[in-house]
């Protein structure tokens, strides 16, 4: 009788490690899945956003353009294939696919290797680059006519929604600025507007505008001292414009803070975004 109880457990043993679906021991506590991302014609340091669908984990790159995500909760009702997505907001949305079985992650796999590292780096594609040479030392608001330039360049169809102020034939402007101060992490919102001659106000309106490949844009965005209370102090003046990409997951969406981040408020600096800012001086 002993004999047959040994022979039964030297079997089921050896069955058990023959069979495992999964690479890791079953008695790790934690798997991590890494790689790198770069960024086509990237102009700042800005962070890819990552994120994992199913288990509903995000984190952001190093400076080096690495991420690591830790599972350390295992959910046994997860199996399939989940997409680990890389977003920033003037790029292409990309993903990389990671089989799970029973909430571990399974031996078939084709783009991570065994210890759950990406088996090729990701490449980002641009979908637009912004930059702006108003780097300068005088109060814009003691200008003539204040005002900010940004050059546009698209790397890849798009369709693009901006706020435009037009008054007539003798007024053509973009519209929304965000000023953040350096100094005390203020943030003041600017959207132009006048009051024509007929005493009625007229509002900027919102625009889609479709770019192609390889087409160079100036946008001006003009400034109403009169309108826009800023403290002294430097400042860094974001543009605003809102990419609508074709697939975004509402689960990314939410897990980087909401829609809220794309619509025009103090909350859309927190969008990961790689464009070159305006730098003004208010006296």
């Amino acid at each position: 009788m002993r004999t047959l109880f040994f022979s039964i457990t030297v079997f089921l043993s050896y069955y058990s490690c023959t069979s495992n679906p999964f690479w890791n021991d079953g008695l790790k506590l934690e798997e991590n899945l890494t790689g790198k991302i770069v960024l086509e014609n990237m102009n700042s340091n800005t962070r890819t956003f990552v994120w994992l669908e199913g288990y509903d984990i995000h984190t952001q790159t190093n400076a080096q353009g690495e991420f690591n995500i830790v599972l350390n909760d295992f959910s046994d009702n997860i199996s399939g294939p989940l997409n680990i997505y890389f977003f920033i907001h003037n790029y292409l949305l990309d993903s990389v696919t990671v089989n799970f079985t029973n909430g571990r992650l399974s031996s078939n796999q084709s783009q991570i290797d065994s210890d759950g590292n990406l088996l090729e780096t990701v490449y980002l594609k641009k979908i637009l680059s912004c930059n702006s040479m108003h780097q300068t030392d005088l109060n814009i608001l003691e200008s003539e006519k204040p005002s900010i330039e940004y050059t546009i360049s698209a790397h890849e169809p798009a369709t693009i929604s901006i706020y435009k102020f037009l008054m007539g034939d003798s007024i053509n402007s973009n519209s929304g600025l965000i000023f953040h101060n350096l100094n005390d992490g203020s943030i003041v919102l600017h959207r132009f507007s006048k009051v024509n001659g007929d005493g009625f106000l007229i509002q900027d309106q919102f625009f889609h505008l479709s770019t192609e490949i390889s087409e160079e844009l100036i946008w001006t965005y003009l400034i109403d001292p009169d309108q826009l209370s800023l403290f002294p102090g430097e400042y860094d003046v974001y543009p605003y414009f809102k990419i609508e990409h074709s697939y975004l997951p509402m689960g990314l969406v939410d897990a980087l803070g909401g829609p809220i981040l794309f619509e025009f408020n103090e909350q859309y600096l927190i969008l990961p975004s790689d464009i070159l800012v305006a730098r003004v001086v208010v006296d």
